[in-house]
């Protein structure tokens, strides 16, 4: 009876030491499971960093491809915004815009006795300089009202006015762009007879040759239909890409598991596609 008693106790110690064994034999797996999984996780967030900064490195590049494809995919928008100003422009520059005509008279800057107005210089190196000064004076001005009996104020004649001498010429071009072409005309003829005389009496040189009189012109200068047309199709064109791409760059929302996980460090689980959504709602 003792030595039944005995062997019961011993193969009770038996289990106890093979249960406790087997406890600490699990106990020594799940710290290597939890320092195994603290490790990857560890791992995990440090190639997590790295992908990031070479993501920082590479996020211009990034920006602009998804750039490009976000203006191809608003292509319509672009195109409808650069019709409607092409035709807004054109129907102001059939009906709201002011026509102006040019009108260019020429003066030959040697004399008819055949002397250089300005002895011993390079004609073309001064003339641009001194004789516009002469179409700048309010004398000469004055003498234009007075031949035209008109009243012009010296801004005003001013603002009409362009004196050009064109590169290794001894030519002055005289422009002047009005509402009338008539007047138009009268204006730069004017300016090359008050031009001659003034430089005649103040400047003691030989008086110019008229090279060329002024004629009336037949088309304005400055409402061209097709130039505003244009004009107008490039200003739609750059206002709303513009604005599209100012749009692109201010929306910051996640559009991708990776902006998701970039944004906040939390893995996607799962996508669910819109179309399989819109459908569910349709059929409902």
């Amino acid at each position: 009876m003792n030595y039944d008693q005995r062997e019961q106790a011993a193969q009770t110690a038996d289990q106890t030491e093979q249960r406790r064994r087997r406890t600490q034999a699990e106990n020594a797996v799940d710290t290597l499971l939890y320092a195994e999984l603290l490790k990857r996780l560890d791992e995990e967030r440090g190639s997590g960093k790295a992908n990031a900064s070479a993501g920082a490195s590479n996020a211009q590049e990034i920006d602009l491809i998804e750039l490009l494809y976000y203006l191809l995919t608003k292509l319509h928008i672009i195109a409808l915004a650069s019709l409607l100003l092409a035709v807004l422009a054109g129907v102001y520059a059939s009906f709201g815009a002011m026509p102006l005509y040019t009108a260019t008279s020429k003066l030959y800057i040697v004399g008819q006795t055949g002397s250089s107005i300005i002895a011993d210089l390079q004609i073309g190196a001064y003339l641009t300089m001194d004789y516009q000064e002469v179409f700048k004076t309010w004398e000469v001005h004055q003498m234009v009202n007075e031949q035209l009996g008109t009243d012009y104020e010296y801004t005003a004649l001013q603002g009409m006015l362009t004196v050009e001498n064109p590169e290794d010429t001894q030519i002055l071009y005289i422009s002047v762009r009005h509402p009338d072409p008539q007047m138009a005309a009268d204006l730069a003829n004017a300016y090359g007879t008050a031009a001659k005389r003034f430089i005649t009496e103040t400047m003691g040189t030989d008086e110019p040759s008229t090279f060329s009189v002024a004629l009336v012109p037949s088309i304005a200068s400055s409402r061209s239909i097709t130039s505003y047309v244009v004009r107008g199709f490039l200003l739609g064109t750059v206002l709303s890409g513009g604005i599209l791409v100012l749009l692109f760059l201010l929306d910051n929302r996640p559009k991708s598991p990776e902006d998701i996980m970039k944004c906040a460090g939390i893995p996607t689980l799962a996508v669910v596609p819109i179309q399989l959504t819109q459908r569910k709602k349709t059929a409902n």
